[in-house]
């Protein structure tokens, strides 16, 4: 009886229950600035495991395309013709772009005008601001960022960004302002802003909670056709009380859906 119990005994052994796994390619500044803490609860209230790559925006969109993924965040609207070959974009929620500089510092606020001048290489030193006499060091994310893009656009009309050094990932400059004194670059709100050796520079006296900041991007999710299973259950979340909640505590503002 016993050696027929060895024998047999893996026909009576209870049934191991799959667990669902979502392939999730995130844009850095995405989870940086929330995401985090967002995938911990969805994984929680859904029970769905998610192997997550985080990338620039382009990479998370390539990788979906490549079917390395369910689904992808952006900080990018997606191409016309991505469109047309049936991607689907899922905005839900804006950021502030946020310019950081290290806490030493004196200034508070900057206008337009300076900030193009300094990202332009046309303002060299913090003393034409009314700082001190000490050069301005600009660190800026790499050149296939969303948030370089974004800036570009948003604060240069998409002139070229004059820098002394540029990080490999949009949310590695934080962790450079930490530590170069007189430096400055931009970054989304929440990505590692809340370092007391960071300071958010005002724009125009505009800070950037203000509705009426001037720099701002978008966060979308991205799904090949209508999202289904695990990739619409993290739709549905983030789109949920819970996640809105999450997203406003880290500065972002949820888009109905």
């Amino acid at each position: 009886m016993i050696a027929l119990t060895v024998l047999f005994g893996w026909v009576m052994a209870p049934a191991v229950q799959a667990v669902e796994v979502l392939c999730y390619s995130s844009s850095a500044q995405v989870r940086a600035a929330f995401g985090y803490e967002l995938m911990a609860a969805f994984s929680r209230e859904s029970g769905v495991d998610v192997d997550l790559y985080t990338g620039s925006s382009d990479a998370a969109v390539n990788r979906l395309m490549n079917g390395y993924s369910d689904i992808a965040s952006t900080v990018e609207d997606l191409r016309y013709r991505h469109q047309e070959y049936g991607y689907k974009q899922i905005p839900f929620c804006t950021a502030p772009l946020v310019v950081i500089t290290n806490v030493q510092t004196p200034i508070r606020t900057i206008t337009e005008d300076q900030l193009r001048g300094i990202f332009s290489g046309d303002i060299l030193n913090w003393r034409e601001l009314g700082g001190p006499d000490k050069p301005i060091i600009v660190i800026v994310p790499g050149k296939n960022t969303a948030a370089l893009k974004n800036f570009s656009m948003l604060a240069l009309n998409r002139h070229y960004v004059h820098y002394y050094f540029m990080s490999y990932q949009s949310t590695m400059v934080s962790r450079i302002i930490k530590k170069v004194p007189w430096s400055i670059s931009f970054i989304t709100r929440g990505a590692n802003t809340s370092d007391e050796t960071i300071k958010l520079l005002d724009i125009n006296g505009i800070p950037p909670d203000d509705k009426s900041y001037p720099y701002t991007q978008t966060f979308s999710f991205v799904t090949k056709g209508e999202p289904q299973g695990a990739a619409k259950m993290l739709i549905d979340f983030t789109f949920s009380g819970q996640g809105q909640k999450i997203m406003k505590k880290f500065g972002m503002k949820p888009l109905p859906r």
